[in-house]
C-alpha cells in the first residue's frame, strides 16, 4: 500500500525541483533586465549629429538624397530600379522619420550588397520593411527605408 505512494512522491518531488530550477532561471533573467534598465546609458546629442539630417532640410530633399544613393549603388551592384515611392513623414517632436520605398529586381548576392551599402551609410537609415519575391532567373525585392532629421 505504501509502495505506490511512495513512486507517486518522488515523481513529484522530480516534479517541483524541475519547477524550483525554472523558477530560478526566471529569476536570473529579470534580475539581468533590471540591472541592463538601470544602467540604460543616454546617448549624448551631439554623438548622434553626424548620422543625423539637420532640422532645415526638407524632406523632400532627403528622400531624393536618399534614392539617389541608393539607386547609383545598386544599379552599379547589377540591380534594375523598377520604382520607388516618396512616403509621407512621420514628424515627432525631437525626431522626424522620412520614409522611401525602392523596387529593385536583380540577383540576391547584389542585394545583399546593397544592403551592406545601407548599413554602412554615413546617415544613420533604418529598414522598416522588406520584402523579396522569387522569380526564375531574378528577384523582386521591395525595401522600405527610413531616414531621421533631428527637430531641436
Amino acid at each position: 500500500l505504501i509502495y505506490p505512494l511512495h513512486e507517486s512522491l518522488q515523481e513529484k518531488r522530480v516534479l517541483l525541483d524541475e519547477r524550483k530550477e525554472a523558477y530560478r532561471l526566471k529569476l536570473q533573467v529579470l534580475e539581468k533586465q533590471m540591472k541592463s534598465q538601470k544602467e540604460e546609458r543616454v546617448v549624448d546629442k551631439k554623438d548622434l549629429l553626424p548620422y543625423l539630417y539637420d532640422q532645415g532640410i526638407p524632406s523632400s530633399y532627403i528622400q531624393s538624397d536618399l534614392l539617389e544613393k541608393v539607386t547609383k549603388v545598386a544599379e552599379n551592384k547589377g540591380l534594375t530600379i523598377l520604382s520607388f515611392e516618396m512616403l509621407e513623414p512621420v514628424v515627432r517632436k525631437n525626431l522626424s522619420e522620412i520614409f522611401m520605398l525602392i523596387r529593385m529586381r536583380g540577383t540576391p548576392k547584389s542585394f545583399i550588397e546593397t544592403l551592406e551599402f545601407i548599413e554602412k551609410s554615413e546617415r544613420m537609415l533604418s529598414i522598416r520593411s522588406m520584402e523579396i519575391i522569387r522569380g526564375t532567373t531574378d528577384h523582386q525585392f521591395s525595401l522600405t527605408l527610413s531616414a531621421f532629421r533631428l527637430e531641436r
